[in-house]
């Protein structure tokens, strides 16, 4: 062999030599003090689903959308629940309509007690002030008999002594006749006095029946409140009724309110479920949305060095589409079990061995990173190292 082909195959060599060395310089190894794994941008899914069954009417997003909370995203048909609120709203009208009747009553059953009482408190008075009165006038019509009837015997004695005076001329006649006319008069005072007794006695028992009058008052009383407590249980049947059908209202409302569907999260949509017109049944999934502002990928660490990994660790993230360009990441959370490391993820260990999943928060304010965008996760366990 010349020397030249010696001269080229040293060339071709030192060549190789130098490619491999470039290589592992661009490379470069991970310090100790960094984890390092792979894994893809994810984002936390919020799958929107229809909560009743029907016709999609409206259909207001497509995919790549971005949503804000509360936007809304598609309605179902909903003229029969419409139908079914104006039902229940006329129903609980009806049912406050019919509480304000018995309201009503009940108000005037209490003005009616309210009378009553009144009444009766006059009629006890009056009665109580007229029997004291007839009674005492009574005994003293009993009275003025006994003192009439005094007199009476007093003047029929002094007649009968003075008539047989007269009779022996030991007396005038004119003193005779006097006796005589005490004795008329005494008589006739003491019919006048019974008479009166008589008219005294009628008055008490007058005055008494008036008690009767308020025993009868008493009992219409009895009466009105006995209907008031009627009145009172038909108002609370009533009550509990309006308060069912408001109840009803509110409940077909809010069912009302199910058939437009709104947005759950601010977010992407990235995937829709459904297309107008469709008939859906209850718990049709709508669209799934992603919120691109909280992203975060996945790495798995192996057994032996997931002891390193805390809370809260400063991570980077690499993507080829942006070389040269880390985004800054937060270790936000580390798996409690171990499993055998995922299919789809690959690392230098052998993939027989045990890893624990971490998950990492990416710092993209601005985007740049895609769901499902591969990256190389960079996690820094020691504070003084550098990346």
């Amino acid at each position: 062999m010349s020397h030249r082909w010696y001269f080229v195959i040293a060339a071709a060599t030192a060549t190789v030599i130098l490619a491999l060395l470039a290589v592992y310089l661009l490379k470069g190894e991970t310090p100790e003090g960094v984890l390092e794994g792979s894994g893809q941008v994810r984002g936390t899914e919020v799958t929107v689903a229809f909560k009743l069954a029907g016709k999609v009417e409206k259909l207001l997003i497509q995919e790549g959308q971005a949503v804000s909370k509360g936007d809304l995203i598609a309605t179902i048909s909903s003229k029969e629940i419409e139908a079914r609120v104006e039902q229940a709203t006329a129903e609980a009208e009806a049912a406050r309509s019919r509480l304000k009747e018995i309201q009503a009553t009940i108000a005037e059953t209490d003005t009616s007690l309210g009378l009553a009482e009144v009444s009766i408190k006059l009629a006890k008075e009056d009665s109580f002030h007229r029997i004291h009165q007839a009674r005492a006038a009574f005994e003293r019509s009993e009275a003025e008999v006994r003192d009439a009837q005094s007199l009476l015997e007093q003047a029929k004695n002094d007649y009968e002594r003075y008539r047989q005076l007269m009779v022996k001329d030991l007396i005038s006649k004119q003193q005779f006749e006097e006796s005589e006319t005490r004795f008329k008069g005494a008589r006739a005072s003491l019919d006048a006095a019974k008479k009166a007794r008589e008219e005294a006695r009628a008055a008490m028992e007058r005055a008494e029946a008036l008690s009767l009058e308020v025993s009868v008052k008493e009992k219409e009383y009895d009466k009105l409140r006995d209907e008031r407590r009627r009145r009172l249980a038909v108002y609370d049947s009533m009550k509990n009724q309006l308060d069912a059908a408001v109840a009803g209202v509110k409940e077909m409302q809010a069912i009302l309110r199910d058939t437009s569907i709104y947005a759950s999260v601010d977010g992407t949509v990235i995937n829709k479920l459904v297309e107008k017109g469709e008939l859906v049944a209850q718990g049709t999934p709508l669209a799934t949305l992603v919120d691109l502002s909280d992203i975060y990928a996945r790495v798995y660490i192996p057994e032996k060095e997931i002891g390193k990994v805390r809370l809260g660790n400063p991570a980077r993230i690499y993507s080829d589409a942006f070389p040269g360009r880390p985004f800054g990441a937060t270790v936000i959370e580390i798996s409690q079990k171990a499993e055998f490391t995922p299919k789809e993820v690959h690392m230098k260990e052998e993939r027989t061995k045990l890893v624990f999943g971490v998950k990492v928060k990416i710092d993209d304010p601005k985007g740049y990173l895609k769901l499902g965008m591969p990256v190389d996760v960079k996690i820094k366990w020691k504070g003084d190292v550098p990346w």
